[in-house]
């Protein structure tokens, strides 16, 4: 899947002969968005507590995180500017076709021969 992404402007996922999604990559990607940003840090406060948005995983410089309901973009740089963290990067992190395919078959036999059992 990570070479279709490479080459094609257009797809149609199929399962089991049945067309299951079709459009861009870019607007199937952003179709099945969870809210995800990667942020690249000097370093990390030390108390993150906020609602607006909940820490998924973290390094010693980068944070994942899942924004919190109406949050926005410019909510969480503003937080972080907020809280005097300077930032290197930030950058949403979009699911990749392959993600997506197992979504839509999910606990079929198809599903079974893509996942990691």
């Amino acid at each position: 899947m990570e070479q279709v992404e490479e080459i094609c402007d257009h797809i149609i996922l199929v399962n089991k002969g049945k067309k299951i999604l079709d459009g861009t990559v870019n607007e199937v990607k952003h179709n099945f968005k969870e809210n995800l940003y990667r942020i690249g840090v000097h370093f990390l406060p030390e108390h993150l507590g906020t609602y607006l948005f909940e820490v998924i995983a973290h390094k010693q410089d980068e944070l994942l995180i899942k924004l919190s309901g109406n949050t926005t973009p410019n909510d969480v740089l503003q937080y972080f500017i907020n809280q005097s963290v300077s930032i290197n990067y930030f950058q949403e992190k979009l699911p990749s076709l392959n993600d997506i395919f197992i979504r839509m078959v999910e606990d079929t036999a198809t599903t079974r021969q893509f996942s990691n059992q």
